[in-house]
């Protein structure tokens, strides 16, 4: 693709000008009486010097938080939702953004659209800024034909994401501090304490117990080998995000998350408040269920859960009830699949899918809230093992040390 400069007039001879990306200048005036614009000139862009491109470099590489991605969805809510068009509305956003990644981001999908895209399109040309549920849920707006509802909708499921995650954070806070000391204290006893008792400990020549030499054994390698656990942590991570960019690597992790203790159970919550939040909006909005399923399997970040929304959807398409295909997929607890039945059944299904979401979250609020007591058990019980390995280590040779020195 090439960046072309375009002057033009419009219908009532006004001049604009822009940017187009296109094949060719005849790609552009395709583009441009799309617009219903009469061009005048059509130029090839100059191209950028070192130093504008060292700063859009600078500027793709900053990230995005999810406050700024959510104050970016609700300011252009509030815009298009007082009637102004979409590109004079991302103008608008874009002056206020003051994340270069983001704005240079918007700015090129205002491009986009001006040059003749959809907004959903546009928006999916930059997926490593805009999640799955921003671009699909913007897909549907469009559709609808109800973009500034959504686009609040969108913002205050972000607005919800970020609050848990928030939640989350402070709530494995505490535990993370414990295991970090846990893991500097591991690491200081066995670079400074271990070697003293090791060689006392040889002085006497005497059988040590397994406890002793695991700790011994295991100085040797911090001490000789750290760098191999660098060098494989950095491997590790590599292999394993490489391993996530695969469907298959994607959908056993996503497996494991949801049976995994204590976080599991957390997870399942999340996402069925948010596929019953955003099931019921879209129908609501008059979207069909089959197109509303669709996309509620595409905004679901796990793919376990997304690969049984699909399965509901084909099963939904065959003549089942929303229901049937619900209780047999196992991931939809018997609460989620009673309120949906009656809902269906009493010809009420959006408003209970938006019950189902509230008990949910009400479910998320107290397991975050007995997340430090539920972790606890699991912290003290290593602390227990291990202090027992150190205790074991140090003191059984030191007992034999006793007898040798009473039996000499």
């Amino acid at each position: 693709m090439t960046s072309f400069n375009y002057k033009a007039r419009n219908s009532y001879g006004a001049l604009t000008t822009g940017t187009i990306d296109a094949q060719d200048q005849r790609a552009v005036v395709v583009q441009l009486e799309r617009l219903k614009l009469i061009p005048i000139s059509i130029t090839l862009s100059v191209a950028q010097n070192p130093s504008s491109r060292l700063a859009d470099w600078w500027a793709s590489i900053q990230p995005v938080s999810a406050e700024e991605m959510m104050v970016f969805t609700r300011q252009l809510y509030s815009i298009l939702d007082a009637g102004i068009p979409l590109t004079t509305g991302l103008d608008a956003v874009a002056e206020q953004l003051r994340n270069a990644n983001l704005k240079q981001a918007v700015l090129k999908i205002r491009k986009d659209v001006e040059g003749g895209s959809s907004f959903s399109d546009a928006l999916a040309r930059n997926k490593r800024l805009f999640s799955p549920l921003v671009i699909n849920m913007v897909r549907a707006g469009e559709k609808a034909g109800i973009l500034p509802q959504v686009l609040e909708r969108v913002s205050n499921l972000m607005e919800y994401d970020a609050k848990t995650a928030d939640r989350i954070k402070t709530a494995t806070r505490y535990p993370m501090i414990v295991l970090f000391t846990l893991i500097m204290a591991i690491i200081g006893l066995n670079i400074y304490v271990i070697p003293k008792f090791a060689t006392f400990f040889t002085a006497f020549k005497m059988d040590l117990p397994l406890p002793t030499k695991i700790l011994m054994a295991t100085n040797y390698i911090i001490v000789n080998y750290w760098f191999l656990f660098v060098i494989g942590f950095i491997l590790l991570g590599y292999t394993f995000k490489r391993v996530l960019d695969t469907e298959t690597g994607r959908y056993n992790w996503d497996r494991l998350m949801l049976v995994t203790p204590v976080f599991g159970p957390l997870f399942s919550k999340i996402y069925l408040s948010r596929f019953g939040r955003m099931l019921s909006a879209m129908l609501a909005s008059g979207i069909p269920i089959l197109d509303a399923l669709t996309i509620v399997s595409a905004t679901i970040e796990n793919k376990v859960i997304s690969k049984s929304i699909i399965t509901v959807r084909d099963e939904v398409f065959g003549g089942k009830t929303l229901a049937e295909p619900m209780r047999t997929s196992k991931i939809f607890p018997p609460i989620a699949i009673s309120m949906v039945a009656i809902g269906e059944k009493v010809g009420m299904l959006e408003k209970m899918l938006d019950k189902m979401a509230d008990y949910f979250e009400r479910e998320v609020d107290y397991t975050i809230k007995n997340l430090t007591p539920l972790l606890e058990p699991i912290l003290i019980f290593g602390l227990a093992f291990i202090l027992l390995i150190f205790a074991l280590g140090i003191f059984l040779p030191m007992w034999n040390v006793v007898n040798i020195t009473k039996s000499s």
